[in-house]
């Protein structure tokens, strides 16, 4: 449900409501005074009741919504970024990351997570680490991965990349990265010490192969 929806129905909610007020007033206190019947209350009764649902349906909606798109117990906080794990998820469908772009610390080390997975990703400005050992990850993955400006610490080992995509990544990487673990990828050292050495002033990298 939109933004533009929920404040058109709460808006909608509160006429309701107050339209069914009115005249429960108005019918109220011409029955109290024995002019009217009882039932002439039924209308006003039920402009209120629709008034209620409609104004809480935008709440009601948003509850259910963040309770499927929530990952329950394997969705944390850490240093007040929010942490989902989702090693050994139990579900096929990572769509529900693109719903999550304020995640900031991300893994999911599972052989079903692939170069198309990562997509969402990608509107996550600040994902800061990022684990995908054991993964489907290819050179093709490094591409996408090179777009997450923010990220710091990516834990890549035994996938599917290769040398010479690795070398691809890291002549132009994220920014920010100080820590890279390709362990169990057969990498030559030498592309990790290249790629240490170039540090910027100031920053400093290490790697784990």
């Amino acid at each position: 449900m939109s933004e533009q929806v929920g404040v058109v129905l709460i808006f909608a909610g509160l006429l309701l409501l107050l339209a069914g007020l009115f005249s429960l007033v108005g019918r109220g206190i011409s029955t109290l005074l024995g002019r009217g019947s009882p039932r002439r209350l039924l209308r006003p009764l039920a402009l209120l009741a629709g008034g209620l649902l409609l104004g809480a349906a935008p709440f009601v909606w948003q509850e259910i919504h963040m309770a499927i798109v929530g990952f329950g117990p394997r969705e944390t906080v850490v240093d007040g970024r929010v942490a989902v794990n989702l090693t050994g998820w139990d579900r096929d469908d990572y769509g529900l990351l693109a719903e999550r772009p304020e995640i900031g610390i991300l893994e999911m080390a599972n052989p079903d997570v692939t170069d198309a997975t990562l997509e969402p990703l990608e509107a996550m400005p600040g994902l800061i680490e990022l684990t995908l050992n054991d993964s489907g990850l290819t050179d093709a993955g490094l591409v996408r991965l090179a777009r997450l400006e923010a990220l710091e610490v990516l834990r890549i080992a035994r996938t599917q990349i290769t040398a010479q995509g690795l070398t691809a990544f890291l002549e132009s990487p994220p920014p920010r990265l100080r820590s890279l673990d390709v362990s169990g990828n057969a990498i030559p050292t030498s592309i990790l010490r290249r790629w240490k050495n170039a540090a910027p002033q100031g920053q400093q990298r290490r790697y784990v192969n």
